[in-house]
């Protein structure tokens, strides 16, 4: 395992929080911010706010950082509930930002769907230990 600063941060804060471990949580969070940047430019190329020529690079910085940070959520979840929150955290996020940003709408059993989703990573936060 290879040991960097965002270790040693990651050393210094206490993610536990009663039963529930909120550290693979932050890195669900912290990919999914990343998802938004290419997901947001992509829809911002579409409705032509953006150009192609910025947005590209953007996501692609973007997604150049997602393989680093799911090796090192790997140093402290396993490869499965590391891969399961990070896709439920941008599947909330992003439409989120669906939502709130580009005014976009979903109806009433999607609402339902969302909450599951936020619930399913409560489940995968949870220890057992």
């Amino acid at each position: 395992m290879i040991r960097d600063a965002v270790d040693g941060w990651i050393a210094s804060v206490d993610w536990k929080v009663g039963r529930f471990n909120l550290l693979p949580a932050a890195f669900g969070v912290v990919m999914a911010i990343l998802d938004v940047v290419m997901m947001a430019s992509g829809k911002m190329v579409h409705t032509g706010t953006l150009s192609y020529g910025f947005a590209l690079p953007l996501a692609t910085v973007a997604y150049a950082l997602q393989p680093y940070l799911f090796i090192k959520a790997m140093n402290y979840e396993s490869m499965i509930v590391t891969n399961l929150i990070w896709n439920l955290m941008s599947d909330i996020v992003i439409t989120l930002i669906g939502l709130f940003y580009f005014g976009e709408t979903i109806g009433g059993v999607r609402w339902v769907a969302l909450l599951m989703s936020l619930f399913a990573i409560l489940l995968f936060a949870y220890t057992e230990k």
